[in-house]
């Protein structure tokens, strides 16, 4: 993954990291993991502009952040959701 280095590209770069991790299947992650492979990525430059980012992007609806998970495919949890809450047919139960 090719990332840009402008300063104003780094929050684009985390959109991409996001779309890389979703791509291979992993639909969230702690906070701490999170801000440590972006720390690594070279995309913030300290923790309150982590901070920042994250409600930036979940006020935006691209990432859920609660509490310390962060749903990186805000789709994937509206489906377990959905799972959960979804009564089958009464002639599927059996």
């Amino acid at each position: 993954m090719r990332l840009l280095s402008c300063f104003f590209c780094r929050w684009f770069n985390f959109e991409k990291l996001v779309e890389t991790f979703v791509a291979n299947n992993v639909y969230f992650m702690d906070v701490e993991q999170l801000q440590t492979v972006v720390k690594m990525a070279n995309i913030i430059e300290g923790d309150e502009h982590f901070k920042t980012m994250l409600n930036f992007y979940h006020d935006l609806g691209m990432i859920v952040k609660h509490r310390n998970t962060v749903i990186l495919k805000a789709q994937w949890l509206i489906d377990l959701f959905r799972k959960l809450i979804t009564i089958p047919p009464f002639d599927k139960m059996v």
